[in-house]
């Protein structure tokens, strides 16, 4: 599973990524609705959400941890690792990291989803906003994209790695 910390992702803004990306590509990578509600529409409706971890972390890299704004290099990170699946297939792989500051809020209902989608709960809130997205390449042929939500004035970091599969 794809972790959003890991030095190996060369996070870059859209306008830098926008040339190299084919159109189908940017369909899905730049859309700034509910990824979920895509999903579910490409299902028709049989999408699940399996989750593979989540728990308290670290997070070490100090470039992703001031994202969030000034935080203690020791600062805890809700992290939530999940498979996003529509008939079955992985389509993506999500990661999502709350800091524990976030969590001192409503938005502490996240840690009570298990199996249900984070988009689901982010953007049935008509005060969420969305910073601009982060596209980085991931593995054979395939993109990922990274933008900081804000709910309640809270910051949520969320990551989806598109799998090839979903091209089809």
């Amino acid at each position: 599973m794809p972790d959003i910390s890991d030095s190996q992702f060369k996070w870059r803004s859209e306008s830098e990524c926008f040339s190299q990306l084919s159109d189908t590509w940017k369909n899905w990578l730049l859309d700034s609705g509910s990824l979920t509600q895509l999903l579910v529409e490409k299902s028709r409706g049989n999408f699940r959400v399996e989750v593979q971890s989540e728990g308290w972390t670290i997070v070490p890299q100090p470039a992703v941890r001031s994202r969030f704004g000034p935080l203690a290099a020791g600062h805890r990170f809700w992290s939530r690792k999940v498979v996003l699946l529509g008939n079955d297939i992985p389509w993506v792989l999500a990661h999502t990291l709350i800091p524990e500051v976030s969590l001192m809020s409503p938005l502490q209902r996240v840690l009570e989803l298990n199996e249900k989608p984070l988009g689901e709960y982010l953007f049935c809130h008509p005060d969420l906003l969305r910073s601009g997205m982060d596209i980085t390449y991931f593995a054979e042929s395939s993109w990922g994209r990274r933008s900081l939500f804000y709910l309640f004035k809270k910051p949520v970091m969320v990551a989806e790695f598109f799998l090839p599969v979903i091209l089809d």
